[in-house]
C-alpha cells in the first residue's frame, strides 16, 4: 500500500504542505490495515478504521480530514482500475460542531490583551499591529507571516491588504481594514526598518532576526500578551482572536456573506455557526 500512496500523492496538484497532510493520514490507514491491499478492503472496513480514529479522541476536523484523505485515495485507485469501487464513498466524517471548540475573547478581554502591549517601542508597535489584524480584521497567522509590506495601500479612501491564506498559491484576496485596525497598522509602518519590497512582519529571535516571521513566532507573541493580560486560560488561544474578529464584525452588522468571505468558509452552514455564538457576546 505505501507504493500507492506514494503514486497517489506524487499525482496531487497541490502544495506539498496539503500533500504530507494526506500522506501522513494514509499512512495511519495503511498501519491500522496491517498489510492489507486496498482492494481488499470493503465498506465495512472503512467503518471499522473511523470507529478506530474516533477512539483516538482527534477534532471532528482532523477526523473528517483522515476520512477525506482514504476517500480520495480510493478514488484515485478507482480511476486507475485498480479497485471496482471506493469503499469509503458512503462512509461520512465526523459531524460539525455546534459551536467553535476555541472561545472567542469577550469585548473587555481584548481591550485588556490589547492593552497589556507596550507600544512606544517598533517591537511594542510591531506586536500591536500583528494582534489587531488578527483581532479586528481576522487575519490568520500564515496571513499574517505571508504578508508584505507593498501588499497594504489605500483603496476607496480606506487601507486595504491584500491576503495569501491557507492552501492559496498567490494573493488574489483582500480586506479592508477597520479605522481601529489601520490606525495601529500605519503606526507600526512608520517606524518599521528594512526595505519597502520585504516581509510586513520581521522576527526578533536570534534565528529569525531580521527574516520574516515565522508561524511560531507568531504564535509565540499571542501567547505572551495572553499570559501577560492574565487571559491564558483552558481553551484561549492565538486562534481566539480570530474568533473575536468574526463576533465583532457581527456586532457591527456583517452579514452571513461577509463572515463567510472574512473567514474563509466554504458553506453559508460554517457561517451561521459564528452568528449562534454571537448572540452570547452580544450580551457582553
Amino acid at each position: 500500500m505505501e507504493r500507492l500512496i506514494d503514486d497517489f500523492v506524487a499525482s496531487l496538484d497541490r502544495r506539498d504542505t496539503t500533500k504530507e497532510t494526506y500522506r501522513k493520514a494514509l499512512r495511519e490507514f495503511s498501519r491500522w490495515a496491517g498489510g492489507a491491499g486496498p482492494e481488499a478492503l470493503g465498506q465495512d472496513d472503512i467503518q471499522r478504521y473511523k470507529d478506530y480514529i474516533l477512539s483516538k479522541n482527534l477534532s471532528p476536523t482532523s477526523m473528517s480530514a483522515y476520512l477525506t484523505a482514504v476517500r480520495r485515495f480510493y478514488d484515485y485507485l478507482v480511476s486507475k482500475e485498480m479497485t471496482a469501487e471506493n469503499p469509503a464513498r458512503k462512509v461520512k466524517g465526523a459531524a460539525r460542531p455546534e459551536k467553535h471548540l476555541t472561545p472567542a475573547l469577550t469585548r473587555g478581554e481584548l481591550e485588556t490583551l490589547l492593552g497589556s502591549v507596550d507600544a512606544s517601542s517598533p517591537l511594542g508597535k510591531r506586536d500591536l499591529a500583528i494582534l489587531s489584524l488578527m483581532a479586528l480584521a481576522g487575519l490568520s497567522e500564515i496571513e499574517i507571516v505571508r504578508a508584505d509590506l507593498c501588499d497594504v495601500g489605500p483603496k476607496g479612501g480606506k487601507t486595504a491588504m491584500y491576503v495569501q491564506g491557507k492552501n492559496k498559491d498567490k494573493k488574489d484576496e483582500y480586506i479592508v481594514l477597520n479605522p481601529a485596525a489601520s490606525d495601529v497598522l500605519n503606526a507600526y509602518i512608520e517606524v518599521r526598518e528594512g526595505p519597502s519590497d520585504g516581509p510586513l512582519f520581521r522576527g526578533i529571535g536570534n534565528r529569525a532576526l531580521g527574516e520574516r516571521i515565522t508561524t511560531r513566532g507568531v504564535r509565540a507573541r499571542v501567547n505572551h500578551y495572553l499570559d501577560v493580560s492574565g487571559l491564558r486560560r483552558k481553551g484561549i488561544k492565538p486562534l481566539s482572536l480570530r474568533h473575536t474578529a468574526a463576533m465583532l464584525a457581527i456586532a457591527e452588522g456583517a452579514t452571513v456573506s461577509d463572515i463567510k468571505r472574512m473567514m474563509h468558509l466554504k458553506t453559508t452552514e460554517s457561517a451561521l455557526v459564528y452568528f449562534d455564538e454571537a448572540k452570547e457576546f452580544l450580551k457582553g
